[in-house]
């Protein structure tokens, strides 16, 4: 190969964007690998984000005015098929394609099937690339797989870097702009402190890249930090520390602490950061500390609340740690967010339904929980178990996002997994906010963030039918039937909003109905399928599962997120080619609006 002088990088997007799509794509490895060879090329840049409203189109007009010579393109399983998609893309411009990232490290040969891809780099891509942009000969390369002769071949596995400090820092103002905010502006961003992770959980695909534990010094993460410039217009960024076992050494991250309040850090940034556990217990010396330096949330992944399941997972969690994490984090004012996974061989339905209640028993106040699928991804000790077992059923990557059910474990179909993540996430999301005294609105309004996130990846997978997502939708909300309760508050009288009970009508099925009653010294939250209970001489509203899901299927929720951010971020930066787009889709949304009232209407006058 010979030596390139102009470079685009790139992170491939999924199909179904995520809700949350700015908190996870701020595209800070590809801005430490233009670090790594900045200074061997004349041009670089990363042209497109994942949240961008067309992705796909942005790229190749970018391709068509600067013509990279070399494209490289960052991929996790969920946006292996955009990946596809952009290398078929730089190929019409004569750019050598590589890809690099958890999915091409444990399927190479997959993705060098693409006669649009050239080169694939394993693991840790860093000096690999630096490398391959310097021209070496390919065969000389170690960490790449690439075709040969008509055949792959794969050369040996790179060395870890183990001085982590030796990496330039990254070039955060190559990022190209997202809702309208600069590349040095985004308002979420994120330091690695480390690399690799010391559990060998069975699920994780760390080892396909991060592999064993390294840290950086304390100073060199300062140093970084000291590159994001403060917030322009909020109080504070939010940067995230995504090592997944950043309080493993306590002592370092104190270290770290006093550091961050020699300078002055936690007046511009929150910190968030992930770990295990056990090490928040071990830690528990300097949780205020942490807080003072301005650390707000920890995550820990805590799976299952089922032992056995743990030693399916090789997890080695003593769950006793998670209750004692949980109240350590909320005497120091921190939030304790847990990741919680639905899907194991040994756990039946029943299993699955007590998760809600699992993750209730640690307390509500700075508490939260992500509930997840499993997702065997490739290259796992769980997706050669899942498959071996049958119990994998899908192998479309576009759903391997954690909230696309692709297995189905213990007799539970797929479709059955999808309702459940909804029934499981949906009532805990509603019970959390009912005894955190949140009010009747904020209570409600809560339900269609699960009724959207449900249909949007139910609607993904091309094996349901339509019918087959309504009525999984209205199975999943009759599941949550059940009482919360709580003290009223007498000196609080109730609103409108309090009065109101979400009615969810489907076919001759059950209606399920949703509300807040208050019952003498108590509110009650209550969902029920009898159409004799809260819904008597209450304010319905009637809503059609039907008419929900056309709604998630026809709004385009790519280009609506993009230009409702950008005009709620950096109205300046909307342009006026997007108004069509937006139009559509406040058209769609006006004319779902519209069917809704008629069919509440409706329903209304017929169920006097």
């Amino acid at each position: 190969m010979t030596a390139f002088n102009s470079i685009a990088l790139l992170q491939s997007h999924q199909r179904v964007p995520p809700l949350h799509d700015y908190y996870i794509s701020d595209l800070i490895e590809l801005c430490g690998l233009a670090a790594v060879v900045r200074e061997q090329v004349d041009d670089i840049a990363i042209p497109v984000t994942p949240t961008d409203r067309d992705p796909l189109g942005a790229f190749e007009r970018f391709m068509s005015r600067r013509r990279p010579e070399l494209v490289g393109i960052s991929c996790f399983t969920c946006g292996a098929k955009s990946a596809l998609e952009y290398a078929r893309i730089a190929k019409q411009y004569n750019a050598v394609v590589l890809t690099g990232g958890y999915h091409p490290s444990a399927l190479p040969e997959e993705m060098l099937e693409s006669p649009h891809i050239d080169v694939v780099v394993r693991g840790e891509g860093e000096r690999t690339f630096e490398e391959i942009v310097r021209g070496d000969s390919l065969d000389g390369i170690n960490g790449i797989s690439y075709r040969s002769n008509g055949a792959i071949t794969h050369n040996s596995d790179r060395e870890l870097i183990d001085d982590l400090d030796s990496l330039p820092l990254p070039i955060r103002e190559l990022r190209p702009p997202r809702f309208g905010l600069a590349g040095l502006d985004y308002h979420v961003d994120t330091v690695y402190a480390s690399r690799g992770c010391r559990g060998k959980c069975s699920f994780c695909a760390n080892h396909l890249v991060g592999k064993r534990w390294r840290q950086r010094s304390n100073e060199a993460v300062v140093a970084e930090l000291l590159t994001i410039p403060p917030p322009r217009s909020k109080p504070w960024k939010i940067v995230k520390f995504w090592d997944p076992s950043f309080m493993a050494d306590a002592d370092h991250v104190e270290e770290l602490c006093d550091l961050i309040l020699e300078h002055g850090l936690e007046r511009h940034f929150r910190f968030i950061s992930e770990t295990r556990a056990e090490d928040v217990v071990r830690a528990r010396g300097i949780l205020a500390k942490m807080r003072r330096a301005g650390f707000v949330r920890v995550g820990c992944g805590i799976e299952s609340p089922n032992r056995e399941t743990h030693k399916l997972l090789h997890k080695g969690l003593n769950l006793e740690h998670v209750q004692k994490a949980a109240d350590l984090l909320t005497d120091n004012d921190i939030m304790f967010s847990k990741f919680l996974i639905l899907g194991h061989p040994n756990e039946g339905v029943s299993d699955v339904l007590e998760y809600g209640e699992y993750s209730l028993s640690h307390g509500v106040k700075l508490q939260n929980t992500n509930f997840m699928v499993m997702t065997p991804y490739p290259g796992t000790e769980t997706a050669r178990t899942y498959k071996e077992q049958g119990l994998t059923k899908s192998f479309d990557w576009d759903l391997y996002n954690n909230f696309g059910a692709v297995v189905a474990p213990n007799e539970i179909s797929t479709l059955e997994l999808q309702g459940l993540l909804c029934t499981v996430g949906l009532r805990y999301a509603i019970d959390r906010r009912f005894l955190l005294r949140k009010s009747a609105k904020g209570v409600l309004l809560r339900v269609f963030e699960g009724v959207f996130l449900h249909s949007r990846m139910a609607l993904a997978n091309s094996e349901y039918s339509r019918s087959d997502v309504e009525g999984s939708l209205h199975r999943a909300l009759a599941m949550m039937e059940g009482r919360r309760e709580r003290a009223s508050d007498s000196s609080n009288p109730q609103t409108s909003w309090d009065r109101l009970t979400l009615c969810f009508h489907y076919k001759d099925c059950p209606t399920v109905q949703i509300g807040i009653i208050r019952e003498g010294d108590e509110d009650v939250l209550e969902v029920t399928t009898s159409s004799l209970s809260i819904s008597s001489g209450r304010r319905n509203i009637h809503l059609s599962i039907r008419q929900l899901v056309t709604l998630v299927e026809r709004i385009d929720l790519r280009r609506g997120a993009s230009d409702f951010l950008t005009l709620a971020y950096s109205p300046r930066a909307f342009k006026l080619g997007w108004l069509p787009g937006l139009c559509r889709n406040l058209g769609t949304l006006v004319w779902a609006l519209l069917k809704m009232t008629g069919f509440h209407l409706k329903t209304a006058l017929f169920s006097r």
